[in-house]
């Protein structure tokens, strides 16, 4: 617990991240910047989304996430450098009785230097922390609740990044489970400036899952499993400059950091060649995933060497052959259309497992009254 710690304070001074991919690139509207101070302002955040696993393969089945979740938030502006923002967050599923959860949501921000923003309470996911899909897979940014915790955030022309803390779930003295927080940072620098998408781009990423605790009454192990990644980009623009073409590769480790290991897969790692080409609306990639001993506990599954299905399908090395079209637009001020296409082709099976995820956002800033 103590190396986690140091890790985490080491991850605020050196990392913090953002980035740009089509799937979350409209969902951070803030439709109210004014540098004026006691500013009132409503987001009737919300979203609508339709998503269709077809998965078949024996490391995990399909399944199908129909619904929606609204999630208003009245903001206040005291002065340049602070913000309050409190509302709720209910998630809906077709077919069902009633609402998933109704949570509170209480978002407190600082600017504590320029380009450098610290939150406490409901932290911002609305962009899954750019975390690429190995690690972090995009289904958590409409059907999980918000997340809560500590986040610093900085912002420049060459430098983006974001290193939080989730507490997904507490325990008081003597509950009958262990609590459980993921700390994660990511850092992208751009040498030429984020004005363009051309050009080289360099990441850096880590995560981390902890279930522990001192109090409760399970006596369960604590264990903690650590990813670590990092890649880079390079694009060329086409024609007017509208597109761009290139090649991305990631490398990926895993490892159980437990005080007593006793994971199948105590260390593991991953590489992650693709291919691309953008518009201002439209991705497509082609990729292909090697993977050795390879565990992600939130990640997409099918990248992992764990079954979901039962342990005897476990598979050691993961080989898939991704292809991808990502699309996103902005079709009125503050709400966004978005849908992807996933393949993921297992050649040693023969196996073609697919996804469809089509999405509406409505998220904008009103003025009340300043």
């Amino acid at each position: 617990m103590k190396n986690l710690s140091m890790l985490f304070i080491f991850t605020i001074l050196v990392f913090n991240t953002n980035a740009q991919e089509l799937w979350v690139k409209n969902n951070n509207h803030r439709s109210v910047e004014s540098t004026d101070t006691l500013i009132f302002s409503f987001n009737p955040y919300s979203s609508a989304f339709f998503d269709d696993k077809e998965f078949v393969s024996n490391t995990k089945k399909g399944y199908t996430h129909p619904g929606f979740f609204i999630q208003p938030q009245i903001k206040y502006q005291p002065s340049k450098k602070t913000s309050f923002s409190a509302g709720f967050h209910t998630l809906y599923f077709a077919g069902t009785d009633s609402t998933e959860k109704i949570v509170p949501v209480l978002t407190l921000e600082v600017k504590l230097i320029e380009n450098v923003e610290m939150i406490l309470g409901t932290i911002h996911s609305k962009q899954l922390h750019f975390l690429p899909e190995p690690l972090f897979k995009p289904e958590r940014l409409f059907v999980s609740q918000p997340e809560t915790g500590l986040q610093f955030l900085t912002n420049t022309e060459r430098f983006k990044g974001d290193s939080w803390t989730n507490w997904e779930r507490y325990i008081k003295n003597g509950s009958p489970f262990q609590e459980i927080f993921t700390m994660g940072f990511a850092g992208i620098i751009k040498p030429n400036t984020f004005n363009t998408r051309s050009g080289l781009t360099l990441n850096v990423f880590g995560f981390g899952v902890h279930n522990g605790g001192q109090i409760d009454s399970t006596n369960l192990d604590v264990t903690t499993m650590i990813n670590l990644g990092a890649g880079f980009s390079y694009g060329f623009p086409v024609g007017s400059g509208k597109t761009n073409i290139g090649f991305e590769t990631m490398g990926f480790l895993s490892s159980d950091k437990s005080p007593n290991p006793s994971s199948k897969y105590l260390n593991g790692n991953a590489i992650y060649p693709k291919l691309f080409i953008e518009g201002s609306t439209l991705r497509a990639e082609l990729g292909y995933w090697r993977a050795s001993k390879f565990v992600n506990p939130r990640g997409e599954e099918l990248f992992g060497s764990y079954s979901t299905v039962k342990p005897e399908f476990d598979s050691e090395i993961r080989n898939l052959i991704t292809a991808k079209l990502i699309y996103a637009v902005d079709i009125a001020k503050g709400f966004t259309l978005s849908g992807r296409f996933d393949t993921y082709y297992d050649p040693k099976n023969s196996i073609m497992d697919w996804a469809f995820t089509l999405r509406m956002v409505f998220d904008r800033e009103i003025l009340i009254r300043k």
